[in-house]
């Protein structure tokens, strides 16, 4: 899931792709997956768990990002699946804490730098 959030945040679409499993990667391209993340900043990934069973896991984590001047929240359950010893991401299933947020002036930052929102990002 991390290696997963780190491309999305470089803009490498071709590892994201490589990641999908081979049933999902065969209705997605790089341009698809270029256009939908175009304008959005990642800036935070919390695993809040993770599970495995055979060749099959699970991974529950929020992803912060920003959309232009507003923020989000995906909170996600992940499905993934192990085939020749790597694993691929299969389906997601969105959780109650997703969607937009206002951070507070003395809330921490959503960018992840520990500082306070009033002394970092906000505009």
């Amino acid at each position: 899931m991390r290696s997963r959030f780190s491309a999305y945040a470089l803009k490498n679409y071709a590892y994201v792709l490589a990641t999908y499993a081979p049933d999902q990667r065969q209705n997605l391209s790089l341009s698809t997956l270029r256009e939908s993340a175009n304008n959005t900043k990642w800036l935070k990934l919390d695993v809040l768990g993770s599970s495995q069973r055979d060749a099959t896991g699970f991974v529950e984590f929020i992803a912060t990002y920003a959309l232009e001047a507003d923020y989000f929240y995906m909170h996600e359950l992940s499905s993934f699946i192990k085939q020749d010893e790597h694993w691929y991401y299969t389906t997601g299933v969105e959780q109650d804490k997703s969607g937009k947020f206002t951070p507070n002036r003395n809330d921490e930052c959503p960018c992840g730098s520990a500082k306070k929102y009033k002394k970092c990002c906000r505009t």
